[in-house]
This record gives C-alpha cells, structure tokens and sequence, in this order.
C-alpha cells in the first residue's frame, strides 16, 4: 500500500521510471527533454513540470519535487512522464497518486 501524499505537500519527490514497450528501462542520459506532466482530481486541468535525473540517468528514472501550491486539490491524481532523446521519444504510462485533506 501507498501512503497518501497530503494536501499542500511541499518537497515530496513524484518520480517515474522511462521503459519500453517491452519493460527494458530507457536511459535518460541523452534525454534533451525530461517532462513530468500532472493532472489533478477534476482532470480539467494538466501541468508540466520539467523532471531532474534521480541518479545518473541509467535507470530510466526522473523526478519533480513538489513546490508550494502543486498539489492543490485532495483526490486521485494522474502522473505521466515525457522524455525526448536523439533516438525518440517515450511517454510512460499513466500511474495514480492520492492526494489526502488535512485536518487544519
């Protein structure tokens, strides 16, 4: 089980792992663009946030550490990662997060 994110969460890391259609991880050391994009609970709005390597990029995992006001809704949230490298570009496929309410 996943513990819920809480509203408001400043510095929490959302992180994405980049593969193939066959699993085999994508290395994200080329990548010329690295995008986490994020959509909230009502699913009206998306936003981008551009993503940083968690290591050196060999595992295929980027991340985006939370700022004031990102996660601004309680709810499922949407997470999908977005790279361009010199061969292609990969999109990862849609994962889930909950955003859990405070009591104050």
């Amino acid at each position: 089980m996943t513990c819920p994110i809480q509203l408001g969460a400043i510095g929490t890391s959302l992180e994405v792992t980049v593969v193939d259609c066959d699993g085999a991880v994508i290395p994200l050391n080329s990548a010329t663009i690295k995008t986490i994009h994020l959509k909230g609970p009502d699913g009206a709005v998306l936003v981008s946030k551009t993503a940083e390597l968690v290591t050196d990029g060999s595992d295929g995992k980027m991340h985006y550490v939370t700022l004031a006001n990102d996660l601004n809704a309680s709810g499922k949230w949407k997470i999908q990662g977005f790279v361009e490298l010199p061969i292609g570009t990969w999109s990862t496929t849609i994962g889930m997060f909950v955003v859990a309410d405070n009591l104050a």
